[in-house]
């Protein structure tokens, strides 16, 4: 029995059961007897985030294509293979291989393209074909073959969408509209010359401080950072396909994000523009950025040394004018939304160092000439307000936010499946320091593929931190067992992001597994 469990058809964060319980499906088309064989494939590659497709193990499931192959014959198949190319893009994969496939069972085969640096130079929309070959040995030994072709998009380098769920996929919950939050880091520039010579202007007038040091430190540094940006005048843009001045942008519409150093440039942006900026900066500086991406709003986090995060309203550098906020205030707007999405749950809050060590990489960028800054005019203006002529005095720094709460020890938590099934468990934290272990326990009902009900447990070891009010972790290792006898997890690794109320007795968020499912999760003390 364990091994029909081994290779399902399609794979659920819950149905009828806790975090990692799954479904086995009969397949799509094709009467008994016969294989089934389908590809399924994302319509958009952003070329911006090329890089991450070719990972498995990226903090956002990025497979291009998949193909779910079923034995519907009486017979084992066996030499089960595939592969992948797509037009000019990337080259034909090895093959993928699968010794046997018993009658009833289900592969699913993704593809996972290197993409040629090529992807990185478009500049507008460019058609390509996905081409899928698939060769197999039937029940009577003899080879057969399939082919099939599908036509995706490949967007300019620019362009971004926030989910790669389809409307009939997605719940009310705002993290299904946002799946692809984390691959902003691809545009928030680790290592350019402009952004870190701004940076580096910036941490001269705080005094030549080290932001790392300590919190006073690293705050005087934020500040000079912000205020550096008023200095050379960024201004805040609103899209001028947005009707709604409240929203900086639709998670349904394709959205044109700058690198750091096209704000620079042009002295303007979109809130995610200045909140990419900025977060290039923060990190330009050894200060640990964060975006948090909510409901048509972007704004930065910078993270002191002792683990505070320190919201700033980026948008608020308003063209350095009169109506500009100073970084106090920038502070508190920043704050006051800060507490407001932690309430509602309608946020994500991207970590963008760890979105980097986990695969999201920045594409390559064109070379600029080492005295570019002059000739953008950015220099002169900073030269000029060393004179007063464009500085402009600002109001004491609020204090930093207070350490949260301490979330160990026994919850209870409600997990929703996007089928819309709920079921229940128990948490067991412990922590030390901001470092969290977490371990999830399950007990449930639920029809194996024999059709009969089997009683289910589960253990779903997590490891990660606890930043502010956002708990963060990873499942790598999880037993599971059907009647008692132990059967191979699937899914892992599951990646669970909640945010904590202010109280520190409930937390809300989503869970997702490595297939890119993802389901809802509440927890109370």
């Amino acid at each position: 029995m364990a091994t029909k469990l081994r290779v399902v058809g399609v794979l659920l964060l819950v149905v009828g059961g806790g975090l990692g319980a799954f479904a086995l499906t009969s397949g799509r088309g094709g009467a008994r007897g016969e294989p089934t064989c389908r590809m399924q494939v994302k319509d958009r590659v952003i070329t911006g985030a090329y890089k991450s497709y070719g990972l498995k193990d990226c903090v956002v499931p990025m497979w291009l294509a998949k193909t779910v192959f079923r034995n519907g014959t009486d017979g084992r198949i066996t030499k089960l293979k595939f592969r992948y190319k797509l037009g000019e893009y990337a080259d034909w994969t090895s093959w993928h291989q699968y010794e046997a496939v018993d009658p009833t069972q289900t592969v699913v085969d993704l593809y996972h393209p290197i993409l040629s640096s090529a992807c990185a130079k478009l500049t507008s929309r460019a058609p390509a074909e996905i081409q899928m070959e698939c060769e197999y040995l039937d029940p009577a030994g003899k080879k057969q073959e399939i082919q099939e072709t599908k036509q995706i998009t490949l967007l300019g380098r620019h362009e971004f969408v926030f989910s790669d769920l389809t409307a009939e996929e997605r719940t009310a919950a705002f993290q299904d509209f946002d799946t692809y939050s984390p691959l902003l880091a691809a545009w928030v520039s680790r290592q350019d010359d402009p952004v870190s010579r701004l940076a580096s202007m910036a941490n001269k007038k705080a005094g030549g401080v080290g932001a790392s040091t300590d919190d006073e430190s690293c705050i005087k540094v934020m500040k000079e950072l912000y205020d550096i940006m008023r200095t050379i005048r960024i201004s805040y843009q609103h899209p001028q396909a947005l009707a709604d001045p409240s929203m900086s942008y639709d998670v349904k519409l394709v959205q044109s994000l700058q690198y750091p150093r096209d704000t620079i440039q042009k002295r303007s942006g979109t809130c995610i523009d200045l909140a990419i900026l900025y977060a290039a900066l923060l990190n330009s500086v050894n200060i640990t950025p964060y975006l948090v991406s909510m409901d048509g709003h972007c704004f930065p986090i910078g993270q002191t040394p002792s683990g505070r995060l320190i919201p700033v309203e980026a948008t608020g550098v308003g063209d350095g004018g009169a109506k500009s906020m100073n970084f106090a205030q920038a502070i508190e707007s920043g704050m006051k939304t800060w507490n407001k999405v932690n309430e509602n749950g309608r946020f994500n809050l991207v970590n963008l160092r760890e979105c980097w060590v986990n695969g999201v990489s920045n594409p390559e960028l064109e070379p600029l000439p080492a005295d570019i800054l002059e000739k953008w005019g950015v220099v002169a203006l900073v030269d000029g307000a060393d004179e007063g002529g464009e500085r402009r005095q600002v109001g004491p720094t609020p204090p930093p936010p207070p350490p949260p709460q301490s979330i160990a020890g026994q919850w209870v938590y409600s997990i929703t499946a996007p089928n819309g099934m709920v079921a229940q468990g128990q948490f067991q934290i412990a922590m030390q320091g901001n470092q969290v272990a977490l371990i999830a326990t399950s007990a449930y009902q639920m029809q194996g593929p024999d059709g009969m009900m089997h009683q289910f447990t589960e253990r779903n070891d997590f490891t990660g931190t606890l930043t502010g009010q956002m708990l963060v972790v990873t499942c790598n290792n999880a037993v599971y067992t059907m009647d008692g006898m132990q059967v191979p997890p699937q899914g892992l690794p599951l990646r669970m992001t909640m945010a904590v109320a202010a109280d520190g007795r409930s937390m809300r968020g989503q869970v997702v597994n490595s297939m890119g499912m993802m389901a809802g999760i509440t927890a109370q003390r």
